[in-house]
């Protein structure tokens, strides 16, 4: 008798985020119901894919891959739920910051990563994530004072309400685009047991105009406890087509 293998986890909760799961099995990415089996589908590209991802599928725990820079923290790829991620260590307790992928000088973009933490007593962590560097907007999950924030530096920008449960993994995205002379900067949280929130719970226009830097997470473990990093992506915004033609 054949054994069948199941998904993988990370793969099996990419479908269900793209609803693929609800699609017949003939139209699920990588399943062919075709007669001649050496026969493969043609598949839609994604118009815009992610510039950055990393799963740490296939990486082995250790250090921190080489296209990672820790700015601050200690960094390390450790096993959890049978499987590896990135996890800052529960001390020192200060905030943490690790950078990945190409600066975003003046470019739009998006980034979204899961992350687990847990609280000790009353001490909860803090963590978030960034997109043009330690000068850029962030948005962290601050969950003693139970908020969503957007900061920049070390200021609180926009704050809204929000329930966070230990011991879940949660995501986080935070997007920042060009809109005329100003940006239009969101962000969402959930949980992973949760849909992803139609409407971003953090809406705000910047004035300012001058963005650059490489995308980040960060992380401050004030339980003493790991926070854990995991599906980091990155996507830029296109290009336009104007910009594609201009001349410096």
């Amino acid at each position: 008798m054949k054994s069948i293998s199941l998904l993988p986890s990370k793969r099996f909760r990419e479908w269900a985020r793209a609803g693929i799961l609800s699609l017949p099995l003939c139209l699920v990415p990588g399943i062919s119901l075709a007669e001649n089996e050496g026969e493969e589908s043609e598949e839609d590209e994604d118009p815009n894919p992610p510039s950055f991802r990393e799963t740490f599928e296939s990486r082995k725990p250790g250090q921190v891959p080489a296209d990672f820079f820790v700015l601050d923290g200690d960094w390390a790829l450790e096993k959890i739920d049978e499987s590896v991620a990135l996890k800052l260590a529960g001390e020192p307790l200060a905030e943490s910051q690790i950078q990945f992928g190409k600066s975003m000088k003046e470019t739009g973009g998006r980034i979204r990563a899961r992350i687990h933490a847990e609280r000790k007593r009353r001490s909860l962590p803090r963590f978030g994530v960034g997109l043009h560097g330690v000068s850029g907007y962030r948005l962290r999950i601050f969950p003693v004072q139970e908020r969503l924030e957007l900061i920049r530096a070390d200021e609180v920008i926009q704050s809204v309400e929000l329930d966070w449960r230990p011991g879940e993994w949660w995501f986080l995205e935070l997007s920042a685009e060009p809109s005329g002379d100003a940006w239009t900067v969101t962000g969402r949280a959930w949980a992973e047991s949760a849909a992803r929130p139609e409407s971003p719970q953090i809406d705000y226009i910047s004035t300012e105009t001058q963005f650059f830097g490489r995308p980040s997470v960060t992380g401050t473990p004030f339980a003493g406890l790991p926070i854990w990093f995991d599906e980091i992506e990155v996507w830029r915004t296109p290009e336009s087509e104007e910009e594609n033609d201009s001349v410096d």
